[in-house]
């Protein structure tokens, strides 16, 4: 991916923190009791998903590279640890945590590094969650809206949390599909700034930006004239297993 796009959000650190959705709360089920694990979350943003995993009573450890997504997180979540890095190269010791957690970030990383990487610090038999957080494609129209984003916008068209399997294979075992259908009453308005907050409208020129938010907004029109409504949603990845490492 390209570095300008990955790391294009810190400029919109506030509005991706305000506007970007936070996991459902149906996720929970998937991921049971956090109590007394430590959970690395990798490439955490502005703390969105880190906020949800304190609430199940993880111990967290988060890595994000942007200093100002980083900068949100701590603000928001001040009793975290927080630490510059990316998923290819972790700061911390081989067996380190029970379970890790990527959401809407694995088309950034490069492979196979990252998942070795990963795999590395996790514990015998921890697992590895791999999530993506948005619009419910299957719906023709946001699957039309998303398109808005830009034609070109490689982060679209990379490989989605829930097509990773391939990349899995050989550090981890027991790889399961996670969907998770649910709904977000938004307002038109609160869509369009989310729409800003994605890497190829960021990285738009001011006046490309303009009008792709424009094109929002009259999409937006066309679909509803009840300012909010809900929106399908879906949380989708996978959940795997990190084998125990053979004895010497």
């Amino acid at each position: 991916m390209a570095p300008r796009r990955a790391y294009s959000f810190g400029s919109v650190a506030d509005q991706y923190d305000a506007f970007r959705p936070a996991p459902p709360r149906a996720l929970a089920d998937v991921v049971g009791s956090l109590q007394g694990l430590d959970v690395l979350e990798i490439a955490a943003g502005t703390g969105l998903v880190t906020r949800f995993l304190l609430s199940l009573g993880a111990t967290m450890t988060v890595v994000e590279p942007d200093d100002d997504m980083r900068a949100v997180l701590l603000r928001r979540s001040p009793g975290v640890s927080a630490l510059a890095g990316v998923a290819e190269e972790l700061p911390f010791g081989d067996a380190s945590f029970d379970l890790a957690v990527t959401s809407s970030a694995w088309h950034w990383f490069r492979q196979p590094d990252a998942t070795n990487e990963i795999a590395r610090v996790l514990r015998n038999d921890a697992r590895l969650l791999v999530l993506a957080n948005g619009f419910d494609r299957r719906e023709p129209w946001l699957a039309d809206l998303l398109a808005l984003r830009e034609p070109d916008d490689q982060s679209d068209v990379a490989k989605r949390a829930h097509e990773a399997e391939d990349d899995l294979t050989g550090s981890f075992v027991d790889v399961a599909t996670i969907m998770i259908p649910w709904t977000w009453s938004r307002s038109h308005e609160q869509i369009v700034r989310l729409f800003s907050t994605y890497s190829g409208v960021i990285t738009m020129s001011a006046h490309e930006r303009d009008q792709a938010e424009e094109l929002v907004r009259k999409q937006l029109r066309g679909h509803s004239t009840s300012d909010t409504f809900d929106v399908p949603m879906a949380m989708r990845g996978l959940r795997a297993i990190r084998p125990a490492r053979y004895m010497v």
